[in-house]
C-alpha cells in the first residue's frame, strides 16, 4: 500500500500565485500528501484560507489571531463567524512569542483558548521563550486537543503537555544533527502524538521554499531518528492527523 502523508501546518495563503500554488499541491499529491492542515494568522487571510479549503478536498481550515499579529476591532467576533461556517476548522495559529510576539498576545490567546473550548475544536499552538506561562494557560482551558507546532520546548515538558492533549508537531530541522534537544524532544513524544509538518512555502532549513511534498522528507529523517520503518512512521503519524482533526474517534 502507497504510503500516505499530512502535513500538519502550512500556510498555503502565502503563495505567490495560484499557479505556484497548483504546482506543489500536484507535487504533493504525487509524493503521497493527502491531507494538509493550512493555518491562517489574522482576519485578513482568513477568507483565503476558507476559499483553500473549499477549492481542494485535502485542505483542512485553521483559523487564528498568531502573536505576531494586532488585533483589529471586531476580530474576536469575525473569528467565531468563520468558525461557524466551517464546523471542520481548527483554531489557529495561536499562541504566545516572547521573541517577537505583540503586547496583548497573552489575553488574545487566552480568549482563542476559550472559544476552541467552547466550539470543541482543536488548536494550532505557536510558542517561544514562553513555556511556562503557555503550560499555565492551557491547564486553564478545557480544549478537545491541542498541536505545538514545530515543537521547540524541552523533552521533560512533553509528559505535561502529553497528558493535557497535546500532540507535537517537527519540521526540517530534525535533519539536522546539532538540533540535539530537537531530537531528544522527537524521541520523548508518545508515539500517538507524533505529527509532522512543512510549514510551506516558508524556507526550509536549505534555505528554499518547501512545498507540502516535503513532509515525506521529514517523516523520512524522523523514521531514522526513532529507528522506525519509513512507511510505519507515514501510516502512524497520518492517523495521528486524522484523530487530531476530528476526522476519526
Amino acid at each position: 500500500m502507497p504510503q500516505a502523508y499530512f502535513d500538519a501546518h502550512d500556510h498555503l495563503q502565502n503563495f505567490g500565485s495560484d499557479a505556484e500554488l497548483d504546482a506543489a499541491l500536484r507535487a504533493a499529491e504525487a509524493a503521497g500528501v493527502q491531507g494538509l492542515l493550512c493555518c491562517g494568522t489574522a482576519p485578513d487571510d482568513w477568507a483565503r484560507v476558507l476559499e483553500l479549503a473549499g477549492r481542494y478536498p485535502s485542505v483542512r481550515p485553521a483559523f487564528g489571531l498568531h502573536p505576531w499579529f494586532s488585533a483589529e476591532e471586531g476580530w474576536l467576533e469575525k473569528l467565531e463567524e468563520f468558525l461557524r461556517r466551517m464546523p471542520s476548522a481548527c483554531v489557529g495559529e495561536i499562541g504566545l512569542d516572547a521573541a517577537k510576539g505583540l503586547p496583548g498576545q497573552e489575553e488574545n490567546f487566552a480568549l482563542q483558548l476559550a472559544l476552541a473550548g467552547r466550539f470543541r475544536r482543536p488548536a494550532v499552538i505557536h510558542c517561544v521563550g514562553s513555556w511556562g506561562r503557555l503550560l499555565e494557560l492551557l491547564k486553564k482551558a478545557d480544549l478537545p486537543a491541542f498541536m505545538l507546532h514545530g515543537y521547540g520546548g524541552s523533552p521533560e515538558l512533553v509528559r505535561e503537555l502529553a497528558a493535557l492533549g497535546g500532540y507535537f508537531s517537527f519540521g526540517g530541522e530534525l535533519a539536522d544533527p546539532k538540533r540535539e534537544k530537537l531530537r531528544a524532544a522527537l524521541a520523548a513524544v508518545p508515539r500517538d502524538r507524533l505529527l509532522f509538518e512543512t510549514e510551506a512555502p516558508e524556507p526550509g532549513p536549505d534555505g528554499r521554499s518547501a512545498g507540502p511534498a516535503d513532509v515525506a522528507a521529514v517523516v523520512a529523517a524522523a523514521a531514522g531518528l526513532l529507528g522506525l520503518p519509513e512507511q510505519s512512521l507515514a501510516d502512524l503519524s497520518f492517523e495521528n492527523a486524522k484523530k487530531f482533526t476530528g476526522e476519526t474517534t
